[in-house]
């Protein structure tokens, strides 16, 4: 499994040892000290230019399996012509270059120096995804909405995957300076490990800046060769903070001057004991019911666990029950906070399908204090039919057949929507891909969501086809300016690290965020 060759998206071949450069900033010697393999005139020639070098050179770890690695057995390496040497029978590494290395027990390869206080430099931010069942286009999407860079490795391994945001200008250590760019490296990493939770399920056991998994030519599924801007990461690190601490602050009442309760209402109940839903009912399928019955959590402020846990089971109890990818990605989108609250057509018509129709919706729409305006009502249709798409989409396609073929109108009729309206949402819709084959009455539309494209093209990449019509920079949103975005002020990368030291000193771990 896996591809034939390593490309970046320019389309150009490029080699596992060259990405273990690009990750490591060059920090290795590039050549062995003793054997190498390569004519002594060059290695002299590369010597006297390192002596010109004002950085010293550090070292990585690596270990052959994970075996190894739990019993603490491993190498330590200096020169990227080892990497290249023993690249394929090692499994883990440490891409965040440490100042050197030794070995506890140098017969039996018991590592000695892969600690926090010998970082030479943090180069990377890498992150674990460790299951399989994950919507991975989800992470490049949650990156363009969220402001952060596009992920520039991302990395299959046994259990999951693994991606990872490579510095432009890494965090150099030192202890002279009471590691204060390696706790603001840290904050940086449990901000943009907060942050991408909300869209796929990040380990927090991951250690910040250990080990991960080596790339090698069959693990290696997308790489992106523009670093992430370190100084507008801390940027978007401290306006994050600010934003959180903001929405820990707000809590939406109702007019009666209580929190909302809708987990303990009649049709919350009457609907958590339906048994037969079924997918394909236009605003009324499984989904529908999973995404109203998790807003309705949401919005009663109970945690993302309880929520799961009641969730898991109604779904199980179900007939014909979601599977558990399609039931997280429902869930962690009804917590990501871009939803204001159910929507009562939708509960009604659940409730009418599903119920004895005893249960009614009482109260307003959602659980907004104030009335929208109509600019943003009509606003929030489209991403509503946007997302009932998508749900429809998600049930009736697959990685092998990633679109839904038929002509506009058939697909309109399918979908339950005019076919305005189903021009218009796939006209401002950033999820949804349209092709359309023919002209006239004869033309047949290609329809197919973002993510079910992206599992498409990692699946025959996987396959070692090459045939694919879209490519990964086709497919994924646009790299952001994501400073300019936030309207951030350009600072410099040392002094920022002194601001956010300071400031990060003067409180405790980083706020977190309350629902509702």
């Amino acid at each position: 499994m896996g591809i034939a060759s390593i490309q970046n998206v320019s389309g150009n071949v490029i080699s596992a040892v060259e990405i273990m450069q690009f990750m490591t900033h060059n920090s290795l010697l590039l050549y062995k000290k003793k054997g190498s393999r390569v004519p002594n005139d060059r290695i002299i020639a590369y010597e006297a230019k390192e002596k010109h070098n004002p950085y010293h050179k550090g070292v990585v770890f690596v270990t052959p399996s994970k075996d190894d690695l739990v019993e603490g057995k491993g190498y330590v390496v200096t020169s990227y012509e080892t990497l290249q040497d023993k690249r394929q029978s090692l499994s883990h590494w440490t891409p965040n270059t440490f100042r050197g290395g030794t070995y506890y027990n140098f017969q039996k390869r018991i590592i000695k120096g892969h600690t926090r206080d010998n970082l030479k430099q943090v180069n990377v931010l890498g992150f674990d995804l460790d299951t399989k069942e994950v919507d991975l286009y989800a992470l490049y999407l949650g990156c363009e909405e969220l402001g952060l860079p596009r992920p520039n490795l991302l990395l299959e391994t046994p259990r999951g995957f693994q991606f990872f945001f490579v510095l432009d200008t890494p965090f150099f250590v030192h202890k002279n300076k009471d590691y204060k760019s390696l706790r603001v490296a840290e904050r940086l990493y449990d901000n943009v490990r907060k942050a991408l939770s909300t869209y796929v399920p990040v380990d927090t056991n991951c250690a910040p800046f250990g080990f991960y998994r080596i790339p090698r030519e069959d693990n290696v599924l997308d790489f992106y060769d523009e670093p992430a801007n370190t100084r507008e990461l801390l940027s978007w690190s401290k306006h994050f903070e600010e934003k959180e601490k903001r929405a820990s602050l707000r809590v939406v009442y109702n007019e009666n001057g209580s929190e909302i309760d809708q987990t303990s209402s009649d049709w919350y109940r009457a609907l958590i004991f339906a048994t037969d839903i079924e997918s394909g009912h236009n605003s009324a399928s499984r989904n529908n019911a999973l995404m109203t019955l998790a807003l309705a959590n949401y919005a009663s402020n109970r945690s993302f666990e309880d929520a799961y846990d009641e969730l898991d089971q109604f779904n199980s109890n179900m007939n014909h029950p979601l599977q558990k990818s399609e039931f997280e990605r429902t869930l962690k989108s009804a917590y990501s906070g871009k939803y204001k609250g159910v929507k009562r057509s939708y509960v009604e018509g659940l409730l009418e399908i599903w119920t004895d129709g005893q249960a009614k919706f009482k109260g307003r729409e959602g659980w907004y204090k104030f009335k929208k305006p109509r600019e943003e009502r009509v606003r929030s249709h489209y991403e509503e039919w946007d997302e009932d798409i998508l749900a429809y989409l998600d049930t009736h396609t697959s990685p092998e057949m990633p679109f839904l073929e038929g002509s506009l109108n058939m697909l309109a009729k399918n979908l339950g929507l005019a076919v305005s309206t189903l021009k218009e949402v796939l006209k401002r819709s950033s999820k949804l891909i349209k092709r359309t084959v023919g002209r006239g009455r004869g033309a047949v539309t290609k329809l197919a969501s973002r993510s079910m494209m992206f599992r498409s093209l990692l699946q025959l990449r996987k396959k070692r086809l090459q045939q694919a019509q879209l490519t990964f920079a086709e497919l994924l949103p646009e790299p952001n300016e994501f400073a300019r975005t936030l309207k951030l002020p350009a600072l410099d990368t040392e002094l920022l690290i002194y601001e956010l030291d300071i400031l990060y000193r003067a409180g405790a771990s980083p706020p977190v965020r309350k629902s509702g």
